[in-house]
């Protein structure tokens, strides 16, 4: 069971309930529980927590492959399941491409997300690739973007969909001569340089959120 439909179709048939009980325990149709059950698709971070309780699964076990499978308590009420996703935004001189399917989630404590003042409905969890951004980013590091925060501020460092539809992460500056840079990390400019933009046409720049967080080897 290396995925997260793989996981999710086992607890339905090992559960021992019904679709239709199990529907309205985890606020779900029929016949998307039925679809579940074939190995079709996966669930969205509001839906898993209910359905692991109702199946007896652990969240953390459906979303990850990791941990007791059988700990319904794994997510607890004091953490958030904040939604994963198979896109990675390029950090480097090529681009992935811009397909997103939702792979579960990360946990996070509800009271850091506050703390940082981040609502979890904003947020979404990507993995970076490329080394445009080392040493700030490396290749693979996990990323939580805030999509409630798209306009630019100097500084900081944005998911950004380019017109191919593929993701870059990059560091806005804004500059004395009231212009923008949008700037990668990484020292080596001949390999990865810089990019120059107006106040205007950063204006139409598509930002998808900021990066507000990440995690990497160390």
């Amino acid at each position: 069971m290396n995925t997260p439909a793989e996981r999710i179709a086992y607890a339905i048939s090992k559960c021992g309930k019904k679709a239709s009980v199990l529907a309205i325990e985890s606020n779900l149709s029929a016949a998307r529980i039925s679809q579940l059950a074939q190995g079709d698709g996966s669930l969205k971070a509001e839906n898993l927590f209910l359905f692991a309780r109702a199946t007896g699964f652990s969240a953390q076990w459906l979303a990850e492959g990791i941990g007791d499978k059988y700990d319904a308590g794994a997510l607890e009420e004091g953490h958030v399941l904040i939604p994963q996703f198979t896109a990675k935004a390029g950090a480097g001189p090529g681009h992935t491409n811009h397909h997103i399917e939702d792979l579960g989630g990360l946990m996070f404590r509800r009271d850091w997300l506050t703390r940082m003042g981040l609502k979890e409905k904003n947020l979404k969890v990507i993995y970076s690739t490329g080394m445009s951004m080392f040493p700030t980013i490396a290749d693979d590091d996990v990323l939580l973007i805030d999509e409630g925060q798209r306009e630019p501020l100097n500084g900081r460092i944005y998911a950004i969909q380019r017109p191919d539809g593929d993701i870059s992460i990059k560091r806005l500056v804004h500059t004395l001569t009231n212009g923008w840079i949008i700037r990668s990390d990484n020292e080596d400019k001949r390999a990865y340089p810089d990019e120059s933009a107006t106040d205007t046409s950063i204006g139409h720049l598509l930002i998808i959120g900021r990066a507000v967080w990440h995690a990497g080897a160390l």
